[in-house]
């Protein structure tokens, strides 16, 4: 997927780390100052912290690779990459929309003027790069949201997509249907996206939209297709709770749940026990185990209901009093892989 670079004025982003030698117990070391704006700070698409105003970030990693790097902000976006090889860091700083070469004494004095800095370390379990990460399509999740061919995703999984294709509408994962992005919230990572084909309608969504009164500790549970072409083509389901009514730094939009998420799993529905729709899995940690984080249905809600042209529809659910084998049968047929080139 191509990307587009986007920096906000206020926004600094670097990547710093020892030039020549080699990092002490194989790790590189990546720094981020976030400048003038709280941010949340992504490494390939993965959500790693968030970072309040004027405070750095010290992350020590061991993967190798090239690692897209974004910082996230209530009014924009600052994106780069940099190339992390074994034996030889690299000193990068981003001011404005250039990639500017620097050094250690460069960082030093720019550091002066951050209050704090947070150190972490990429977690052995969940690599920033992946193996077996393919070279192919980017792949998320997408659920039907009303019977005129509107489905909802994640923006970070169509950003800049060239093309956006649609699979496993009626069981059918070989026929793929072209999609368009008709509307999207990159700060809440919300896209709202409509299949071409007019003759490809969903029936009228059986669950509820949960929009308050979610309490910490609740039973959820994630749907979606996590690495869908190793794992296969059906639905996968995890469990878990409502770990925190906050995501990173206190954010209010976002849940944190202990149900695993994986890459595949972006764009899918995070469900109550009684069938209702209660947030949009967008991430999962790479510093903690079994933490991943959910956009709250209220701001899906707001989202849609602000879309010109768009008919929210009526959300009644219809499968409260089935078993949880019946409500997922029913959820499983409204959730497709998401494809984007």
């Amino acid at each position: 997927m191509s990307k587009t670079f986007v920096f906000p004025i206020y926004f600094l982003l670097m990547m710093c780390c020892v030039n020549f030698a080699k990092a002490q117990n194989d790790y590189a070391t990546i720094h981020i100052m976030s400048k003038g704006m709280p941010s949340r700070i992504y490494m390939n698409d993965e959500l790693v912290t968030g970072l309040n105003k004027d405070e750095a970030l010290e992350y020590k990693i061991k993967s190798r690779g090239r690692i897209t790097i974004t910082g996230l902000m209530s009014y924009g976006r600052a994106e780069g990459a940099v190339e992390v090889k074994d034996g030889l860091d690299i000193y990068i700083v981003i001011y404005g929309t250039s990639f500017t070469n620097a050094d250690l004494k460069r960082w030093e004095k720019e550091k002066k003027n951050f209050v704090s800095t947070v150190v972490l370390e990429e977690s052995s379990s969940a690599p920033i790069v992946k193996n077996n990460k393919s070279s192919g399509p980017g792949q998320g999740t997408c659920f039907a949201i009303s019977p005129n061919g509107y489905l909802i995703t994640n923006y970070h999984c169509v950003e800049n997509a060239k093309e956006v294709t649609v699979k496993g509408i009626d069981g059918d994962f070989t026929t793929k249907y072209g999609a368009t992005v008709v509307a999207s919230d990159p700060s809440n990572d919300l896209a709202l996206l409509k299949i071409g084909n007019k003759n490809v309608k969903f029936e009228t969504p059986m669950f509820g939209l949960r929009s308050s009164g979610v309490n910490q500790a609740e039973k959820v549970y994630a749907l979606g297709f996590p690495a869908a072409t190793a794992m296969g083509a059906e639905v996968k389901i995890t469990e878990g709770i409502i770990s925190s009514k906050s995501g990173v730094q206190g954010d209010v939009s976002k849940f944190q749940i202990s149900a695993a998420v994986n890459h595949g799993n972006s764009g899918g529905p995070l469900i109550d026990e009684q069938g209702n729709l209660i947030g949009v899995i967008f991430a999962k940690s790479t510093i903690a185990e079994s933490a991943g984080y959910a956009i709250k249905a209220g701001y899906l809600e707001t989202f849609l209901k602000n879309v010109d042209g768009f008919e929210y529809p009526a959300f009644v659910n219809t499968i409260k009093d089935k078993s949880l084998t019946e409500k997922v049968a029913g959820w499983k047929s409204e959730i497709f892989i998401v494809e984007s080139n």
